[in-house]
């Protein structure tokens, strides 16, 4: 009996074994079952996310081409009712904000004639423009010279300047010749990606003259050439637009001062969707074309965010005024 008792307990004690095994195997593959289906839901919830974000941002580009055509519009019967300059509508930039297919939309339009032309401007001016945006006296008369050189076909008296041009890290030389889009400013020797960041918004390659127009420059341009404090400046980069800006200030230079010809300006087109994805497009629309055309667009680019805040916040109802309809 007591063998048979000690055979009986040994074949429980292993079929408890073999039970609290077959537990564990199974807590085991529930639990893998379990990862398995929580990282197929996570992947899945991550790809319909990037799925909506990707058609988002496509619906927010479209709404953006929708308001540069309504702007172009715009231009274009500014352009067919203008009988004299002096009755051309002034573009300085300040936004107009409008409702374009449920989305807060804001539109600027900037004459290319209030920035400084990279192919036209003379030194002089070029030197000036740095330093009133901080830049060392010494390094803005090396820049600007470095800007003039890059622009210019060879002379004795270009070569003869030494601008420490480092060919490897660019991946050009000069050019020695005209600038085709301000993008070909980082490619001037010593023109750093901050510098170019801190100047692109007041640069073109579209006005052909050696001055500025006054009433249109950017308000921090305007500021940097009329030798307002550093401290206007920085204000005016970050908020340009309102403003208290006299533009018959006489510390504006008069010899900088050159009524444009209104013949490009640059369209800056802001969208905003209630769902978050934005669009940002830029587009330097010439107009009286050697072709016979209306107008043709000469740039069209990703452009900086500046009144993103604003249209967040008329969507979400922190203004008490509501936008009305483009167009």
């Amino acid at each position: 009996m007591t063998g048979r008792a000690s055979t009986n307990a040994l074949g429980l004690k292993r079929l408890g074994k073999e039970r609290g095994f077959a537990l564990v195997t199974v807590i085991w593959g529930l639990g893998l079952i379990t990862l398995l289906i929580v990282s197929y839901m996570s992947t899945a919830r991550l790809r319909l996310q990037t799925a909506f974000n990707l058609a988002g941002t496509a619906q927010a580009d479209l709404i953006a081409d929708g308001a540069l055509s309504e702007a172009v519009l715009m231009l274009l019967a500014e352009q067919e009712a203008r009988t004299a300059p002096a009755g051309q509508p002034l573009h300085d930039g300040a936004p107009s904000f409008c409702m374009l297919g449920g989305a807060a939309v804001a539109i600027s339009v900037e004459d290319e004639g209030g920035k400084v032309d990279l192919n036209a401007a003379p030194q002089k001016l070029l030197q000036t423009m740095l330093v009133g945006f901080g830049v060392d006296m010494r390094e803005a008369d090396m820049v600007a010279n470095a800007i003039v050189a890059f622009r210019s076909a060879p002379t004795s008296d270009v070569n003869a300047k030494n601008f420490d041009y480092d060919e490897a890290e660019r991946p050009f030389g000069l050019k020695r010749a005209p600038f085709q889009s301000i993008m070909e400013l980082d490619q001037t020797p010593r023109v750093s990606l901050s510098l170019f960041r801190l100047v692109s918004p007041f640069v073109t390659v579209h006005s052909r003259t050696p001055g500025v127009d006054s009433r249109t420059a950017p308000p921090a341009l305007f500021a940097a050439l009329a030798d307002y404090s550093q401290e206007d400046i920085r204000a005016f980069t970050e908020t340009p637009f309102p403003n208290n800006i006299d533009r018959s200030d006489p510390r504006y230079p008069s010899d900088f001062n050159q009524i444009g010809n209104n013949d490009a300006v640059l369209v800056h087109i802001e969208v905003i969707l209630r769902t978050g994805q934005t669009s940002v497009r830029e587009a330097v629309i010439s107009f009286r074309e050697a072709s016979g055309a209306a107008f043709a667009i000469k740039e069209l680019r990703r452009g900086q965010g500046r009144s993103l805040v604003r249209l967040r916040a008329s969507l979400h109802g922190d203004y008490s005024d509501s936008l009305p309809d483009c167009g």
